[in-house]
């Protein structure tokens, strides 16, 4: 009867997963937007009512202040920020609310501390309704599933059978169509997004009521509604219940076989539905678009999507055009019926990717490139003079750049991953912990931990293969929290093994007899070595036919797929390349730090610093994570003082970034600078006949 009984309390705390769910599929299903900061808005919504409760005696019925709160905070937060980012392009949106996740996370926790906290229901958390001697069904429970119900088919009525839903599901359908026939797209979002956020206000609600929540419990809410709408079908309002039913059955099972594998059941489950079935217990299967369909979509796009060789660079960045008369005169005139901007993508469509220079329409189109110039001579001096500081200067200073070259490290292959082929990760925190044991593993039978960082970058980067095979199933933002799934996963499987220190970690074994001043000197210079080679890897790739098929997959994917690039294999690529940097990055955390634990090599501090440091420097260009990540070293020195505080600072700074200089502080600097450090695209000049 104990299994029954975990069954039953797991369909009842599906219901709260569902609640959780709704929101999260809502915006998805009408806006495209996967919500990063879902789980911290719901718990942000019951620390409000924690607020609210002492000072306006409301107690449980502290919902009914706090709902309409957030449903008004969703419409405003929607017209502004959400918005905005829509307006830039999905990428700015995934930024955008990851970037409002970190900050809403700290501003928790420099209000509330880090105790946890949970909402006072009196007799309604400990009356349970007994159907036989070992199954009773909690009042709290039972009302938080009727609940979830009777949202959803609120929803389903409102969506079907009002004029708003109607409008509603009209613009989701086909956004162009309802702005051309009136309708103010806009304010519908603003709608939808107010009807989402009173659901989510709902389950932190009803989260804090079950169980108590800290400042860092959004990141499980959010993983949990994620896999419930993946498990269900997306899409689907009764899909959503299903998944969190099934998302928490497999919890309540795990938790009976053992406490500690109930959440890593339900990940579990997850990864499976994404194996066997990725459309869901309830969706249907999209074909994936045929070469016809996307060369058909390419065509009405447009040249510009089409090709997308570089275009973006090209014809976007004032920089790299050296035709300022042309430049102007395309503004206002079209030669011939073409315009100059036309002629150019036409160019970068038609050239032969390995062609070095090619006559079009009289415009030189060639690859962008210089001889081993000043700038060439001031980055080798560059890393020649931070081979020599070990000799110059004491070890602190040197640990702290261990940490700086960890970071540009990761954040350069992050870069690459959604800089170029549009793949938005949070979980690569997954194989910068999965390096960091890997050299443990490696070190405990007897390697030499120097040694042993390849071997485990090679190793992360077979895993990442396999995982492709997974997380591919997914796109867009869907993808980012899979991704992140997975990084959960893996701390949860290595905390399992006894051996390798269990929760709590353990120590680095092989440089106990090193002199430290020697150690923290081959620590540097192995770290150096990383960094440089990443960055010229990078470079490298984006100067062969891989990198032109990643920047066309970036501008359009339809389009590249049109023209024939090998989508697929383009991106797992670049994944396996990125899984090997942030590898080789864990690898030298534990070497630097000679200890590891789950906690902190699985952290998605991890990603949220790559991020960062990417959006701030400039997304999309080689130069950007080395400037973001210099900049962010000098906040953390200059704001560690404040605690959590430099975080919100930073998530901010992030934020505004994202949506409103779009390319970084490099994509400033870059148009007065007039030279890249690293050129990899190509460039236009006039030929004879088109001056």
């Amino acid at each position: 009867m104990s299994w029954v009984n975990a069954i039953v309390q797991g369909l009842l705390l599906g219901g709260l997963y569902a609640l959780f769910a709704t929101g999260l599929s809502l915006l998805f299903g009408v806006m495209r937007v996967t919500n990063l900061a879902h789980g911290d808005l719901a718990v942000a919504a019951a620390y409000l009512a924690v607020a609210l409760a002492p000072v306006l005696g409301l107690g449980l019925w502290a919902f009914v202040l706090v709902v309409p709160l957030f449903a008004g905070f969703g419409y405003v937060l929607q017209r502004s920020l959400i918005q905005a980012s829509l307006d830039r392009g999905p990428l700015t949106t995934l930024l955008v609310t990851f970037g409002l996740s970190v900050v809403i996370e700290n501003l928790l926790l420099e209000m509330f501390t880090a105790d946890s906290h949970s909402l006072d229901t009196g007799t309604l958390s400990s009356g349970s309704l007994r159907l036989s001697g070992q199954i009773s069904v909690g009042y709290l429970s039972l009302t938080i599933f009727a609940l979830a119900v009777a949202v959803l088919l609120g929803l389903q009525f409102m969506l079907s059978r009002t004029a708003t839903g109607r409008l509603i599901r009209a613009v989701a359908d086909d956004r162009e169509a309802a702005r051309l026939s009136g309708v103010g797209y806009r304010h519908v979002f603003g709608v939808a997004a107010a009807i989402a956020f009173a659901t989510l206000a709902l389950a932190g609600l009803a989260f804090g009521m079950y169980s108590s929540f800290a400042p860092s419990s959004g990141t499980g809410r959010l993983l949990f509604a994620f896999e419930a709408v993946v498990i269900g079908g997306l899409g689907s309002l009764w899909g959503t219940l299903a998944g969190g039913i099934v998302l928490g059955v497999a919890q309540a099972v795990g938790g009976q076989v053992n406490l500690s594998y109930s959440v890593i059941a339900g990940h579990l489950v997850f990864l499976a539905v994404l194996a066997l079935r990725p459309e869901g217990l309830t969706g249907r299967l999209r074909a994936a678009p045929s070469r016809a369909a996307g060369r058909l979509r390419a065509s009405w796009l447009g040249v510009r999507e089409r090709a997308g060789y570089e275009i973006a660079t090209i014809v976007d960045r004032v920089s790299d055009i050296r035709l300022p008369r042309a430049r102007a005169a395309s503004r206002t005139s079209r030669p011939g019926g073409t315009s100059w901007r036309l002629r150019v993508s036409r160019a970068i469509a038609a050239l032969p990717v390995r062609t070095t220079g090619a006559s079009y329409g009289g415009l030189r189109v060639s690859r962008a490139g210089r001889r081993f110039g000043w700038p060439g001579l001031a980055v080798a001096a560059i890393v020649a003079v931070l081979a020599f500081l070990p000799y110059l200067v004491y070890s602190g200073t040197t640990d702290t750049l261990v940490n700086l070259f960890i970071l540009l490290t990761m954040a350069s292959t992050w870069n690459l991953l959604a800089g170029y082929a549009g793949l938005v990760s949070v979980g690569q925190q997954a194989f910068v912990g999965l390096g960091a044991y890997l050299v443990l593993v490696l070190a405990q039978g007897g390697f030499d931990p120097f040694a042993a960082i390849p071997l485990a970058a090679v190793g992360c980067g077979a895993a990442a293969l396999a995982i492709s095979f997974l997380v591919f199933r997914l796109r867009g933002g869907y993808f980012a929290v899979a991704t992140w799934v997975v990084a959960d996963v893996c701390q949860l499987v290595v905390s399992r093994f006894a051996s390798l220190g269990g929760g709590t970690g353990a120590a680095l074994p092989g440089l106990s007899g090193v002199d430290p001043g020697v150690l923290s000197a081959l620590t540097y210079w192995a770290a150096l070595t990383v960094a440089v080679v990443v960055l010229v890897t990078v470079y490298l790739v984006l100067r062969t036919r891989l990198g032109l098929a990643l920047t066309a997959i970036r501008d359009d994917e339809a389009g590249a797929r049109g023209v024939g690039v090998r989508v697929a294999r383009a991106q797992r690529i670049v994944y396996v390349i990125a899984a090997l940097g942030c590898g080789a990055a864990g690898a030298l955390l534990i070497v630097s730090q000679l200890n590891v634990e789950p906690a902190s090599a699985f952290s998605v501090r991890w990603s949220a610093q790559m991020i960062f440091v990417t959006v701030i420097g400039g997304i999309g260009s080689i130069e950007g994570p080395v400037l973001g990540t210099i900049l962010f070293f000098v906040l953390q020195q200059s704001l560690a003082q404040y605690g959590a505080w430099y975080l919100v600072i930073l998530g901010a700074v992030a934020i505004a970034v994202a949506i409103w200089t779009p390319r970084g502080l490099w994509g400033l600097l870059a148009p007065r600078l007039r030279t890249p450090l690293f050129p990899t695209g190509y460039q236009t000049s006039p030929t004879l006949s088109g001056t």
